[in-house]
Formats: structure tokens, C-alpha cells, sequence
């Protein structure tokens, strides 16, 4: 009985001692099966998920024909879904930044003139049709050569190109001149002539297939639906029956509200959110779980001067647009407006400049050499004829002296050479007669103290001497003006900070400024200059006008100055904004400068960096000197997404849409894949050489 029990239990002892080991051996078999797999595997996308970014838009005004929103400041939106909608012969890549090749490659002829397509094989349109060379020919020379397209931007860009198919798959575009620039025009979406060949160009852009569009991209539309009150969802569904893409995302869904409060009330269930200018985001609303990135676009905004208005012009002109610039606090306005700084339009040339300093007193001083001077402080008699001293040489031989108000500081010796036959002089201050002296028989030279401290207040004055011969005639008279000021005056200063200049017929300095609702920032941006400018004698009167308004007034050019911006896109050419041949089109600032225009026409030309770098330099001396506008800053932008998603390291985005640019990269969903060379078949291989390892190491 004894025996048996104890047989029991021993059985027990070892069933546990058995179980324990096969459990040991199942732990460990399932380390070395695992070290395997993780040694051998690693995480690669893979095909799934949803994009659903958050939009502000109505659906129904969105036009998705790529042609007819190529280039248009007011068609962003559009622009962001049609990029996914339809390819282009080229491509900007946002990893380098620079164009690429995409549904065809090209070859450059060796005069810079002829460029040639060739389409890559096994593209087709969603519908499932092939993309021919017909497609190239039918959407550059049936649409955009058509005299009834309507985008003129791209119209002027095909204006004089000569276009010929070769093959079946080969177009050539001829130019009449080099244009480095010229291959981002391909960049645009191709248009399917099998289903828009019939359509009348000028009925091309409202019809039915903009809003329900047949494309040849990444995503194909599917329907829009509307979701809840006021807010609308389109689908795209993946594409992948092209060779030209493999999008991981099954999906894109743009969510459309009608405002941006209502798009951040509803962010949850979004996985993006389409970029918005940093200062317009309001720190209250709900950006809670996702990633958070900030750029800036090669744009920037800025004052244009009207040059045809006269206060702008000669050398007057030019010192006052210098005083404004001086008067411009960039720095400070930046501490409210996100941006980088900018000095010129050169966007390439970046870099910091004395010259474009802040100084109000430097303001001041340029504003006065452009003959405007705060009430009671300009000169009582202005004489044109002697603008130049002719005979007062003490202090020095220019019209005008500043002279600061301090102690120590409490006369003004003019001086110089008596002229012939004169008996005495005459002084006059601010046309009142200040002393009259006899001339000594030998005297060759003149000096008079002007008292100035105690008697004369802070400002402009005439100093006129009238030099009486022996016969009590004028025999010669000279004048000299003096600006007074008083660095230590700060009460002063405040007193007359509202006080405006006025030009010598007593007309005040009043520029009217003209800007945009949008972006919401402008009309702080333009209070901000009103303060400041007022600081040195400036009436800034400000129009903030809605969009349709606004674009007239700038077709009218009924502005002093135009608070707006400019973007450079790909090429950072700056020929539309101030080539002379643009005056009246895209030229804001009617600058016309021959030289400047004929750099500009250069660096288009040229296909060599370092011939490009030079003529930039030299443009760029020629617009500081010249002023055609204060070039303020490039505004930032925020984009939120989901920190889940992966792919998203766009280095370059020249357009909002650019960030679609790689979509072909970007994932939510992963999955371990063996490498190259590995299958579960190499365990044995693998395994054998650990265990030899180990052995060895044990030895």
C-alpha cells in the first residue's frame, strides 16, 4: 500500500517535472523561432487603411479639371485633390526639391529649345483606356493652345511653342528661346481625349466631367456624399492599375466644412487637417494626437509702390519709398505674424543686409531729403536756385545740416568767402533779420555765430545771408537749411507722434494703402504700418477689401501702396512680378527698369547655376537701390496629421499640394516581411550557425 502510494506519487513528481520541461522547451523553441523571424524579417508598408483629411470648401464649386486651376491663387483646394486625381508628363519631387520625370521621360536637345517625351509603358486612365501621345497632344495644343482657354497663365506659358507628336508614345514641344523654367509647365495633369475630344474648349471648364472626373493619377473619384449638415465627404478609392503607382492608402476621403471653426470642432475622427497659415490657428482648438509640422513656401508678401503715381517718382520718389523702408520694423512685426524675414524677391539669395535696417532716424532724415517736414518745422523760404551752397562753405558745401539739441551744442558757425564789392551782410533766420554787419576793409572771410539751443525749437530752419555792395544793391545771397532735433526730447517725441509731414505747399504726406480680407493677417499686418509710419510724420489710410473687390482695385491700380503677396512656385522666377513687360498684368509695383528686365530675361535663359548666381546678384543690387517695393516676409504654415501615419517627410513643398507628391510612400498599416534572400526555409542554415556559435564560444 505503502509502495503504491509513493509509485503515485513519484508518477506525479515526474508528470510536473515532465510538463516542466516540455514547457522550458516550448518557451525556448518559441525564443529561437522568434529571434529567427525578428532577425530575419523587418516591418515594411503594406496596402490598407484610410486618409481622411479635414478641407474648408463647398464641393460643389470645386472644379477638378487640372487645366483650368493650374496657377490660381483662389483654387488651392482644388488643386490638392485634382494633384491625386491626375499626373503630368514631369513631377516635383518633395524629397530633393527638384522636377522629375513621371509618366514619360525626357530628353533635352543640345540648344536648350526642343524638348521630348517619351510615355513609359502601361499607364492608363481610370476608366481603364491606354494614355497615348494623343492625350499629350490633344491637352496641350486642342486646350491650351485653344484661343478659347481661359488660364492665361498657361496659355502665355504655350504661346509660340510648336508641339508635334513623333509616335504613338512620342511628343516633342519646340521653344522659341531657351527657358530654364519651362519643363514645371508639364507638371500639369493630362486630359483624357477619348472622353473630352468632342467638348468645346469654352465649355470645357463647367463641364460635367469637373465634377465627376476621369484622371490618370494615384486615386480615382469615386462619389461625394453629404455626411452630416454642412459637411460633405468625397471619396477617391486607390488606382492601381497603372504602372505608375502603388498608393498604400485603399482610400482618400476630403472632408469639407463650410468654415475653419467647424473643421477644428470636428477633428477627431480626421487624420489630417489641410495646412492653414500658422498665425490664423487658434491655440483653443483640438490638435490633440497629432503630429505637428511647420514650413514655409517660396512665397512672400509685400508693399508694392504704385511707380505711376508721382509722389513715387525721381529722386524725391526714391527717398521717400527709402524712408518708408527704414521705418519698417520687420522684426517686430514678426513677433505677431509667423514668418521669415525677407529683403527681396530673390528668394534664392537670402541673406542679411544692413542696408534694409530699421531706423526712425534715418526715416526721418529720407523723408526730409524728400522735401516733406512735420507743421511749423519746415524751412519759411524755400529758393530752388540755390539748392546748392554757393558761397556759405562753413559747415560744409550741402544744402542741409542736422544738428542735435543738447548741451554743449548751442551755435551753428556759418562761414565762408565774402564776394566781391560787398560793404555788409544781411543774416535772415526763417526770413526774419537776424543781424546785420559792416564788412571790415581787409576781411576775405565770414563767420557768424547762430544761436540755436535757447532760441530755435526743434526742426527745420533757413539760415539766408544777402551780401549789399557799396551802392546798396544785392550783390549775392545764399541760404542754408538746418533740421534740428533732440534726441533726449522723448516727451516731445510723443507729442508730435501723431503729427503728419507736409510737403512745401502745405500739402500733408497721406498714402492709402490697399490690401485683402485674406489672409485674415494682412489688415493687422497694415494696422501695424499705420502706427509705425505714423512715428516719423506718415498718414497711412487703409481699404481692406473681400476678394472680388480687391482684384479690380489691383486691375485699376488705384493704390499708393498694395499690401499683398506673391508665390514663387517652382521656379522662383520672378519675370510675371517684375519683368517691364508685365506692367499692367502681374507687375504690381508698374516697375520698369531695362537693365533689371534684362537680367531677368537672362536667368530665365541660361541653363548654367553659376552665370545664374552671377546675374542674380546683380538684380538684386539694382532692386535695393530701386525700391519698386518693402519686401516684408514669407509666411509659415502648419500641417497636422495623424502620428500613426509614416511617410510623411516631405523636405520641400513649393505648393500645398506638393504634399500629396509622395503619397505613393506614405502608409498607416505595416507588415514584417522576410529579406531578400530569406524564407522560413533558412531556420535550418540559421539555427546551425548559432548552435556552432555557441558551442565554439562555450569552448
Amino acid at each position: 500500500m505503502n509502495i503504491r502510494r509513493r509509485y503515485i506519487l513519484l508518477s506525479r513528481l515526474q508528470k510536473l517535472f515532465l510538463l516542466f520541461c516540455a514547457v522550458c522547451f516550448g518557451w525556448g523553441l518559441f525564443g529561437i523561432i522568434s529571434s529567427f523571424y525578428f532577425e530575419n524579417t523587418s516591418p515594411v508598408p503594406t496596402q490598407g487603411g484610410v486618409f481622411r483629411e479635414g478641407i474648408v470648401g463647398d464641393p460643389y464649386s470645386l472644379i477638378l479639371n487640372p487645366v483650368f486651376i493650374y496657377g490660381l491663387k483662389d483654387r488651392g483646394a482644388d488643386a490638392d485633390i485634382v494633384s491625386l486625381l491626375f499626373s503630368g508628363l514631369m513631377k516635383f519631387d518633395s524629397s530633393s526639391g527638384k522636377m522629375m520625370d513621371h509618366l514619360a521621360s525626357h530628353v533635352l536637345s543640345p540648344d536648350k529649345r526642343t524638348y521630348t517625351f517619351r510615355l513609359k509603358d502601361g499607364l492608363k486612365w481610370h476608366d481603364g483606356a491606354p494614355i497615348t501621345a494623343e492625350d499629350i497632344i490633344f491637352t496641350y495644343q486642342g486646350v491650351i493652345q485653344n484661343p478659347a482657354f481661359s488660364n492665361d497663365i498657361l496659355k502665355t506659358s504655350f504661346k509660340d511653342v510648336k508641339i508635334t507628336k513623333l509616335s504613338e508614345m512620342e511628343v516633342s514641344f519646340e521653344i522659341p528661346y531657351p527657358y530654364k523654367f519651362f519643363l514645371t509647365n508639364f507638371t500639369v495633369g493630362l486630359l483624357p481625349k477619348h472622353i473630352l475630344g468632342q467638348v468645346p474648349v469654352e465649355q470645357m471648364e463647367f463641364h460635367e466631367f469637373s465634377q465627376k472626373p476621369i484622371g490618370n493619377g494615384p486615386f480615382q473619384f469615386d462619389h461625394v456624399e453629404e455626411v452630416k449638415k454642412n459637411v460633405y465627404t468625397m471619396f477617391l478609392k486607390s488606382f492601381r492599375n497603372s504602372s505608375a503607382f502603388d498608393p498604400k492608402f485603399d482610400s482618400i476621403e476630403f472632408v469639407l466644412y463650410s468654415s475653419k471653426n467647424a473643421l477644428f470642432l470636428d477633428t477627431n475622427h480626421l487624420s489630417a487637417i489641410r495646412p492653414f497659415i500658422t498665425e490664423s490657428i487658434n491655440p483653443a482648438y483640438n490638435t490633440e494626437g497629432f503630429t505637428k509640422k511647420t514650413f514655409s513656401l517660396p512665397q512672400y508678401s509685400a508693399l508694392f509702390f504704385n511707380l505711376k503715381n508721382p509722389i513715387f517718382t525721381g529722386n524725391s520718389g526714391q527717398n521717400l519709398r527709402m524712408g518708408l523702408l527704414a521705418a519698417t520694423n520687420k522684426d517686430a512685426l514678426l513677433s505677431f505674424v509667423p514668418g521669415v524675414r525677407i529683403d527681396t524677391p530673390l528668394l534664392e539669395s537670402r541673406k542679411d543686409d544692413p542696408w534694409f535696417s530699421f531706423s526712425l532716424e534715418k526715416a526721418g532724415g529720407l523723408l526730409q531729403s524728400a522735401g516733406y517736414f512735420f507743421p511749423g518745422a519746415k524751412p519759411k523760404t524755400f529758393l530752388p536756385e540755390k539748392s546748392e551752397s554757393i558761397i556759405i562753405s562753413k559747415p560744409s558745401s550741402a544744402a542741409e545740416f542736422e544738428f542735435a539739441k543738447t548741451a554743449g551744442m548751442n551755435s551753428l558757425f556759418v562761414g565762408g568767402e565774402y564776394p566781391l564789392k560787398v560793404s555788409k551782410t544781411k543774416v535772415f533766420v526763417d526770413n526774419v533779420q537776424f543781424l546785420e554787419k559792416q564788412k571790415g576793409a581787409m576781411d576775405r572771410q565770414f563767420q557768424f555765430e547762430i544761436p540755436f539751443a535757447q532760441t530755435l525749437p526743434v526742426g527745420t530752419h533757413e539760415i539766408r545771408l544777402i551780401f549789399i555792395g557799396f551802392d546798396g544793391s544785392v550783390v549775392a545771397e545764399d541760404a542754408i537749411s538746418l533740421y534740428i532735433y533732440d534726441p533726449s526730447g522723448q516727451e516731445k517725441e510723443e507729442e508730435r507722434k501723431y503729427a503728419i509731414r507736409e510737403d512745401k505747399t502745405g500739402k500733408p504726406l497721406s498714402l492709402k494703402i490697399v490690401t485683402t480680407e485674406t489672409p485674415e493677417y494682412y489688415k493687422k499686418v497694415a494696422e501695424f504700418l499705420k502706427e509705425d509710419w505714423s512715428k516719423v510724420g506718415v498718414q497711412a489710410e487703409i481699404k481692406v477689401l473681400p476678394i472680388s473687390d480687391f482684384l479690380g482695385t489691383v486691375a485699376q491700380r488705384d493704390y499708393d501702396i498694395l499690401l499683398y503677396g506673391q508665390n514663387l512656385g517652382y521656379n522662383l522666377d520672378i519675370f510675371e512680378f517684375f519683368h517691364e513687360s508685365q506692367v499692367g498684368k502681374g507687375n504690381l509695383s508698374e516697375y520698369v527698369n531695362p537693365k533689371a528686365s534684362i537680367l531677368i530675361q537672362e536667368m530665365r535663359s541660361t541653363h548654367v547655376d553659376e552665370i545664374r548666381e552671377q546675374k542674380m546678384q546683380e538684380l538684386r543690387e539694382i532692386l535695393k537701390n530701386d525700391i519698386p517695393a518693402i519686401f516684408l516676409f514669407s509666411p509659415t504654415y502648419t500641417y497636422f496629421f495623424d502620428a500613426n501615419i509614416e511617410g510623411m517627410d516631405n523636405k520641400f513643398i513649393a505648393v500645398l499640394k506638393d504634399r500629396f507628391s509622395n503619397m505613393n510612400a506614405v502608409f498607416v498599416q505595416k507588415e514584417r516581411r522576410f529579406s531578400e534572400g530569406k524564407t522560413w526555409g533558412s531556420f535550418p542554415q540559421w539555427f546551425g550557425q548559432r548552435f556552432l556559435s555557441f558551442i565554439t564560444f562555450s569552448l
